[in-house]
């Protein structure tokens, strides 16, 4: 394991996990919006996956320059990009945690925002805000309004997540001490599950605000970490062990069949028709 920095003397409030892989073309963006928050009691960790252009050099560069930023290099690559996400989790050390990819952006207030949230909400397990996707090539951003889960009933929360099934939630502050590395499931759709299990652990409230990017580089292909078409199986069995772990068994069966409808709707519109899952700014 080769590294830069180490931990900071104090512990930070906020620590930032960013797995990265090759991501030269854009990573000293996304350095520069993170170090140019104005909450500025953070720690960013930065997991390059044996990364073969100029990752490593930039994030030694950046070490240099701000203490607060902390490289580590895998020196065999994890294989699936999940193992890195939860890496970065393992090294954190703040009171609240976020995951950032090294293409996305946020405006200057985005973290003090979201503190402020959590600060005054011990109820909240996680907040976001609502986002854009942007195109990093030209022109083009789609808009996405985010559904808070804010109910004091756990069950109602879990299924306001269900029915809107949101991916982006996993780039949420969250408290980190409520959620273990080994709980981000190493299968595809593992950001889907990790907003529903939030959602059992707490209040997950939104900024109304579109005060994130993510971004896209022209265009995106829905993909598989394991495959070439996305497996919802492993998905679909951690759903069931949640509801029958968080719930009555009277409880049960709305949840149960509404994945299960959800889960072959799905298998069979990504057969059919996969262009419908992909994003392309370049039409």
């Amino acid at each position: 394991m080769n590294y830069m920095n180490k931990r900071l003397e104090t512990l930070p409030k906020v620590s930032i996990g960013l797995p990265v892989y090759n991501g030269e073309e854009y990573l000293r963006k996304t350095l520069d919006c993170l170090l140019g928050q104005t909450f500025l009691d953070i720690e960013i960790i930065v997991s390059d996956d044996n990364s073969s252009d100029q990752t490593k050099d930039i994030c030694l560069e950046y070490c240099k320059q701000d203490n607060r930023v902390r490289y580590l290099k895998q020196e065999k690559n994890f294989g699936m990009p999940v193992k890195n996400f939860r890496f970065v989790l393992d090294n954190a050390v703040g009171e609240y945690f976020m995951f950032a990819s090294h293409d996305d952006s946020w405006d200057d207030r985005y973290i003090e925002e979201l503190v402020s949230v959590l600060d005054n909400d011990s109820n909240c397990s996680l907040v976001f805000s609502n986002y854009k996707i942007k195109n990093l090539k030209g022109a083009g951003e789609i808009l996405i309004d985010v559904s808070s889960s804010v109910s004091e009933s756990k069950y109602i929360r879990y299924m306001t997540r269900l029915i809107d099934s949101q991916p982006a939630l996993i780039f949420g502050l969250f408290r980190r001490e409520i959620i273990n590395s080994k709980d981000i499931i190493l299968a595809d759709m593992f950001t889907l599950h990790f907003g529903n299990l939030m959602s059992l652990k707490g209040k997950i409230k939104v900024v109304d605000k579109y005060i994130m990017s993510w971004g896209i580089n022209g265009s995106r292909d829905s993909y598989s970490m394991t495959g070439k078409i996305i497996s919802y199986r492993q998905y679909y069995i951690s759903q069931i062990k949640l509801i029958l772990q968080n719930f009555n068994f009277l409880k049960w069966p709305l949840p149960i069949i509404f994945i299960s409808v959800w889960l072959i709707n799905g298998w069979i519109k990504r057969r059919v028709f996969p262009h419908k899952f992909n994003i392309n700014f370049n039409k």
